[in-house]
Order: structure tokens, then sequence, then C-alpha cells
């Protein structure tokens, strides 16, 4: 092998390596595409009845998802009939808010939340909002304070730790005395397991708030789960608060309400039930992502192909395929020994049976180039020239496609309607080269590369065909520089066909 063509091949595969190697590392790409995606469906049905009757207008305010670090609200959708419904920011939360003459008792909401745990962003430090004033009053305070003086002295994590176990009444050596245990016993009952941990939390200078949502798992509730999320300096701990267990970072948590102020609230009306349901979802690979790469706004997702209109996507998904096609040919040729009419032939017939499906596409092409061959046999007496001659198969072919196309109309097979999309201008080269090859080589070797180039279609066809190799180099576009360094190193094989292995096998014997 030439030492450029190496040092180019070697180049060319560095590209796409860099290139993948910085998406996957600092962008949380997924190495393969075609991994499995995380996303979850959340419903919410409100039940309520109307004040005064039907004709009475209603407002219905409800916490909802948004996007956040690690996970993406990808599409909502209101149920709610006759409603008028709008997102708005209420502080920190996204509210939606249902109003006007209600027709039914119902509404419901649906949403689909896609988790990219590995693009998690840098957490937010707390702002005012996560200060709250504290609840106790000065004696309550003072006993408070008293009962965590001793772990001023710890890092702000082992702190937190050692407040978080009071809940379960597990204090650090030596324990605090009976009457201070007494009297925080009776604070606890005052404002429940939530409020007393809260007061320590506060007291302790910790940047706190109270949140309502849902762990991510596959449930029915008409409760949201509460939990207190707590800033160390570094990041946001979250902490059960009737147990004082911390939640561990597998654990996906779906924040829909930051605050006291309750999940669902309804005026001109009634609340009856709130009933939310979870479950995992299955999404299009090509639409999970979408959704990742079109709200980002780094450098190389606004450069992606999905950044581009939709209907130009599927013009570079065809696109796309066409060096992959090249590549297989290139080896079943080169590398294998398969016969073919030159290489646009196959190839583009391969991208055409994605629309006519592989057994009606290559029955059309052998009826078209047999039909053909008889064809152009006859005019051959007439010794047309080589332009005209052309021009007339041209013109044959696209009426054999219309006679395919109105027969699949009459008896309803898409795929020979689907028949203009074969590559025309191919066929009939075809038909003269397969001709020419008879005249010259006789029909043995004329049909052996009919058969290769059909054969080498189908399998380029099928290689093409799988959908996460398409969105592989979909996602990845300099993947065809990699390509490009295999067809160098290819252009310079010069060794044995596995096809002459065997054809000069009987040689190898005799000797």
């Amino acid at each position: 092998m030439k030492r450029p063509a190496l040092w180019l091949a070697v180049f060319f595969f560095l590209i796409p390596l860099s290139l993948i190697g910085y998406r996957v590392l600092r962008l949380g790409y997924p190495l393969l595409p075609t991994s499995p995606v995380k996303a979850w469906g959340l419903t919410m049905e409100i039940f309520f009845e109307p004040a005064g009757g039907n004709g009475k207008e209603i407002e219905i305010r409800a916490g909802l998802p948004e996007s956040r670090s690690g996970q993406t609200v990808i599409e909502q959708r209101d149920l709610s009939g006759t409603l008028q419904f709008n997102i708005m920011p209420e502080g920190l939360n996204q509210i939606g808010v249902w109003s006007g003459e209600p027709e039914g008792r119902v509404l419901s909401y649906r949403a689909t939340v896609l988790l990219n745990p590995k693009r998690l962003r840098k957490p937010k430090p707390p702002g005012p909002e996560s200060f709250p004033a504290i609840i106790a009053d000065k004696s309550e305070q003072i006993l408070a304070k008293r009962l965590i003086e001793r772990y001023a002295s710890l890092k702000a994590p082992e702190k937190l730790k050692t407040i978080a176990a009071t809940a379960k009444g597990i204090w650090e050596e030596p324990p605090p005395d009976d009457n201070d245990l007494k009297q925080w016993s009776a604070i606890q009952k005052k404002y429940g397991a939530e409020g007393a941990l809260l007061i320590l939390l506060r007291l302790a200078d910790f940047p706190v708030r109270k949140v309502q949502g849902f762990v991510l798992a596959e449930s029915v509730a008409t409760q949201p789960d509460r939990w207190i999320a707590v800033w160390t300096g570094q990041k946001w701990e979250h902490i059960q608060p009737e147990t004082g267990d911390f939640y561990s970072e597998s654990v996906c948590l779906l924040p829909l309400m930051i605050g006291d102020t309750p999940l669902v609230r309804i005026s001109g009306g009634k609340l009856q039930e709130v009933r939310w349901d979870l479950g995992k979802q299955t999404l299009s690979q090509w639409r999970a992502h979408f959704e990742r790469i079109y709200r980002s706004g780094r450098f190389l997702d606004r450069w992606s192909l999905f950044a581009i209109p939709n209907q130009f996507q599927e013009i570079f998904r065809i696109l796309l395929l066409v060096p992959i096609g090249v590549l297989m040919i290139s080896v079943l040729r080169n590398i294998v020994g398969f016969p073919t009419f030159g290489i646009f032939m196959p190839v583009l017939m391969a991208l055409a049976f994605r629309s006519t499906g592989l057994s009606y596409g290559l029955g059309i092409f052998a009826g078209v180039v047999l039909i053909g061959y008889l064809l152009r046999r006859g005019i051959d007496r007439l010794h047309l020239l080589l332009v005209p001659r052309l021009s007339f198969l041209i013109t044959f072919v696209i009426l054999a496609f219309t006679v395919f196309a109105l027969i699949g109309s009459k008896f309803g097979v898409r795929e020979f309607m689907a028949i203009g999309l074969l590559p025309f201008v191919i066929l009939s080269m075809t038909i003269e080269r397969f001709f020419i090859l008879i005249e010259e080589s006789g029909a043995f070797q004329a049909l052996r590369t009919a058969a290769g180039s059909a054969a080498v279609a189908a399998i380029t066809y099928k290689i093409i065909q799988i959908d996460p190799l398409q969105l592989t180099f979909f996602v990845y576009p300099e993947l065809l520089f990699a390509i490009m360094g295999l067809l160098l190193l290819l252009g310079n094989y010069s060794g044995y066909r596995l096809s002459e292995i065997l054809r000069f096998k009987v040689l190898g014997e005799k000797s």
C-alpha cells in the first residue's frame, strides 16, 4: 500500500474519532445513538364540580413539569375540551391555568419527559426564596439552636446528614438531656416531622426548599410525594421529611411545585379528586435524539442535521445512505468479486427498493431488463445512432413504469405505484449494456453480471435498511470521513478476490 494513501486514511479516521469522542464525553451523547432512551409519561386527571352548576366560569391552576437539568419536557397536551389552557411561570414553578365555562366535570393533561442524566448541568446556587422564615417562636428557636450547637464544627454535608438523622430520633453522642428531648418531641407534634426538620435546617443556616412532585416509578397516585431540597454549598440534596432518609442519586425525581402552594387549586368550583398516572414510554429513537439536540445551544448541536427543517431532513437521510451503499459495493466487487453493471446502478437500485420493497423491486428490475432487451434486439437491425437509441430505451422504460403504476392503481398494489422512484436512466443504460455483453461474451456472462448486480443491490438494500445504522450516521455525519478512509484502503487492495480463490481452487489441487 502506498504510504500517502495510508496516512490520508488515518487522517480521515481521526476526524470522526475526535468529533464523536467530544460529543460523547463532553456533550453527553450516547456512544450508540440506538441505545434505550428513558422517557416517562405523566397523565393528570382533575375531577371537579362547578359552583352554581353549568354556565359558571371556573379557574383551575396546577403545577406542571418543566425542563430542568437532566430532563426535558418534550410534549405537553391539554385534553380539557372547551376550557382555555395557558402555561405561565409563577416563581420557580411552571403553572397550567384552565379557565372558562366547563362542559364536563373532568380535565386531563399529558406530558412526556425525556431523561438525560449525562447532561446534568452544574446546579444553580439558591436564591432568596430558599431562605424561608423560621416558623418557631423564640423559645422554640432557642431550644432548637441548643440542640444543633454541637454540630457547628462539622462540614456542611456531614452536618446535614447528622441533622437529618434526628427525624428518626438519632442524636450524636452524647445525646441531649431528657428535658430537651421531651420539649423537642412536643415541637415535632406541633409542627409535624417536616416542620420540625425545617426548623433545625434553617437555624443551621441551610438554604432549603419544600418540593412536591413524584419519584419516577410506574404508579397511580392521588397525592404527590413531598421532599425537602437542601443546598450543601455544592449541590442540592433531597430528603424525605418523615424519615430523614436521603434520595440516592440514582433515583429520578419529577418536581411539580416548589413551595407550600397546593399543587392543584380551583376557584369557582369544588375540587373532588386529582389523579396522577406515571408510566414508561417508548419513544422513536429519531424523536428522542431530535428533542435532545434541537433544544441544545451548544455549537455542534446547532450545526446538527436535526436543526434543518423536517422536509430536508428526509432528503439527507437518503443522501447519507449513498456512501454506505458505495462502500458495500466496493467491498462486494473488490473483495468478494461480485460482477455488476458499474457502481451506480446497484446503489441506486438499493435506494429505490426502500419504496418498492425488495421482492417487488427485483421482479420489476428483471421484467424491465428482459423486455427492454427484447426490444433492443428488435431495433438493432434498424442501425440507430447511439443517442437516439438510448433515448428510445429511456422512453420505453418510462412507458413501462407508467403501465406498472396503472396496474398497481387498478389492483391496489402500492409497490407498483412506487416504481417511478427506480432510476430510469440507469435502467436504460443497463438494458444497453446487457445487450452488448450478450453479443460480446455470451448469454451466460450477461446473466451472471445481471444476477450479480441484483444480488449486490439486494445486499446493500438490507444493510442500508437497518434503522440504527441510519440514525447513527444522521447523528454522527462525520462518520463519512471514516467511509472515505476505508475507500482509500480498498482502493489500494490488489490481492485475490474471494471468488477467484474458489475459481482457481482446482488448479491448486492438481498441482
